[in-house]
């Protein structure tokens, strides 16, 4: 079994947790305003597996982008010069990657916004919820890594 400071999806179990959280506290939020139905939790459900799907995209193409770069190049030794003009020539193609991954993901989110509005089967609000608290909640993972030492 892999280490879990080795393990590169240990931040999408830390987001699902967080999204779940961020679930339950929506839908005790509609049940205590009395404004709770069945697609509150459809409309939850849509927005954390959005999110999650998100991250997913974004970690692998980044990585794989990353990985090419890498792989291009190499193990020798290069001089100052070299070296810059090969991350000047190269450089590119990990910002094209990283363009279509935030095109692709941004996407996603409209469609399922677009999708909780034009149907009556997703809550439009408990659809946005989880979207927006993305980044709150990598921040948090984040921090609880810098507690844990990780």
């Amino acid at each position: 079994m892999k280490n879990q400071k080795n393990n590169p999806y240990i931040d999408v179990i830390y987001l699902a947790i967080g999204e779940i959280i961020v679930s339950i506290v929506t839908i005790l939020v509609y049940i205590a305003l009395s404004y709770f139905n069945w697609t509150v939790i459809t409309g939850t459900i849509l927005g954390s597996i959005v999110t999650i799907t998100n991250f997913l995209i974004l970690s692998n193409s980044a990585n794989k982008a990353i990985d090419e770069y890498i792989k291009l190049r190499g193990e020798n030794e290069m001089t100052d010069e070299e070296a810059a003009k090969f991350a000047k020539e190269n450089s590119i193609k990990v910002q094209n990657a990283v363009t279509k991954s935030y095109v692709l993901r941004t996407g996603l989110m409209v469609g399922s916004l677009v999708l909780a509005f034009i149907t009556k089967c997703f809550n439009p609000i408990a659809t946005l919820i989880p979207l927006v608290m993305y980044k709150p909640l990598l921040y948090a993972v984040q921090f609880i890594k810098m507690k844990r030492g990780e």
